[in-house]
């Protein structure tokens, strides 16, 4: 998940928000979660709006300590969704950016998996109609809301198998709002289902490899987000991250789930190296944050989470 937080800012200079708009300092700031926190992996972009900017969302109120919002939702009628073409995730928005930081960081750092996030087919079809829109169009207006997801699921494709092109190893895909919290079980499994599959076969189809990682509750939808095809499901606090794993089990790879919050920000390194131990003893197979760093996560609670990772973590 996220990576950049105000001690990293700090110790190499590329801060937010510039950091979101340049690609070298983009890759200054997530290759510091290695260098300096010990994180074994890269990550791209640092928020979860460059994707709707690729289609002429409007963002903004972005500050050191405060990722860009949505300000304005770009397709929120049928004319709108009528007229509006599937971008191209090299020349689009901001997209191009996390794409050349992408590259940068594949160049340089050839044994680290090298990993681009891109927004879900439901949690970005929130964004270019407006996230409580998105929710009553289920009920309400569901085939306009399918229009939209079919224009958010051929960008992602395009966007994922871009990202790959590009050096990326692993595509996160962040669904957020598909959580059991907004949608039951027969509601994702007609809005958020049929859409990842695609998404999650084409990453496979350019030998790339996937994540998908939903927020909140998801013990429901847990069955379906099986289907999804993706080759690790990565859960956030709220969930029992041994009961995740019971299900995931020879299938997926179980993927958590420190609390990003409590934990991570909140409390002192012996803290952390207990909460790693409970979750590496409950069987998750990658040890990871519930959800991004909180940007003002102090650096000491990264070192340590790594740390015990290594300590306690499966061996060979």
């Amino acid at each position: 998940m996220q990576t950049g937080t105000i001690d990293l800012m700090k110790a190499t200079g590329a801060f937010w928000p510039d950091a979101n708009n340049d690609p070298k300092l983009m890759a200054t700031l997530a290759k510091a979660a290695h260098t300096l926190a010990g994180i074994e992996s890269v990550r791209v972009p640092f928020d979860v709006s460059a994707d709707a900017t690729a289609f002429g969302a409007l963002t903004g109120k972005e500050t050191i300590d405060r990722q860009p919002a949505i300000l304005k939702a770009p397709i929120t009628t049928p004319e709108l969704l009528a007229n509006a073409v599937i971008p191209d995730p090299w020349k689009a928005g901001r997209v191009p950016v996390v794409l050349e930081a992408v590259r940068l960081l594949a160049s340089e750092l050839k044994d680290l998996p090298v990993i681009c996030a891109i927004v879900g087919p439901f949690m970005l079809a929130g964004q270019l109609r407006g996230s409580q829109e998105a929710i009553m169009d289920v009920a309400m207006k569901p085939v306009f809301l399918k229009g939209i997801l079919e224009k958010a699921t051929e960008f992602d494709i395009a966007y994922a198998r871009a990202a790959i092109e590009a050096g990326a190893d692993i595509v996160a895909v962040i669904d957020a709002t598909s959580s059991g919290d907004v949608l039951g079980p027969p509601q994702y499994a007609e809005f958020a289902l049929p859409y990842h599959k695609r998404v999650m076969e084409a990453i496979r189809g350019a030998d790339g490899y996937s994540i998908l990682h939903v927020c909140g509750k998801t013990t429901k939808n847990m069955p379906y987000m099986m289907q999804s095809g993706a080759n690790g499901i990565s859960v956030d606090q709220q969930m029992d991250i041994g009961w995740v794993k019971q299900q995931l089990k020879g299938k997926v790879a179980t993927i958590g789930n420190v609390s990003p919050t409590s934990t991570l920000l909140f409390k002192k390194p012996a803290d952390v190296e207990a909460e790693v131990k409970r979750c590496i003893e409950a069987g998750t197979d990658v040890l990871a944050p519930g959800c991004g760093f909180a940007p003002e996560t102090p650096l000491q609670n990264m070192r340590a989470m790594v740390e015990a990772t290594h300590k306690y973590g499966r061996k060979g």
